[in-house]
């Protein structure tokens, strides 16, 4: 042994600290993918017409496609043994065809509980600067040694 104390990934994690995490830009053909994956085939997701006529300017990516990016920022802040337990997510202005999305994060709490970390996360992803939803996340990290 050499005395060293070894920490986990929980253990370099504070109050404040932040992440990021920037999509590619939104394709119709993932709008396309995600309505078969999510069972969401509402038109204002691939009919142009329909979403300019329904009052939308055109068409609008699901709201669970910008949460599961908000998801997917969270858990790549979890890493290897993390995993992310809750998100929540408000939505407030439309994601589009060739927008993308770029989501930040800030650790708004940490507790340890036995075995395991939880880190409590503010969320907000926005497209060129305007805000396209805020939320939440719980992360779960283990306390074993990295």
């Amino acid at each position: 042994m050499s005395g060293e104390r070894t920490t986990s990934a929980f253990d370099a994690r504070r109050v404040g600290d932040t992440f990021e995490f920037v999509t590619d830009a939104v394709t119709t053909q993932q709008l396309v993918r995600y309505a078969g994956a999510s069972d969401d085939y509402n038109r204002i997701h691939y009919d142009q017409p329909y979403a300019i006529d329904a009052g939308l300017g055109g068409i609008v990516a699901h709201g669970m496609l910008t949460m599961a990016f908000m998801a997917r920022a969270a858990g790549e802040f979890a890493g290897a043994g993390g995993r992310v337990t809750h998100v929540a997510a408000r939505f407030t202005a439309p994601v589009r065809p060739g927008d993308q999305v770029h989501v930040t994060g800030t650790v708004t709490a940490v507790a340890r509980d036995g075995l395991r970390g939880e880190l409590q996360c503010q969320l907000s992803a926005d497209v060129a600067g305007r805000v396209v939803a805020t939320g939440d996340a719980t992360l779960v990290l283990s306390l074993e040694p990295a």
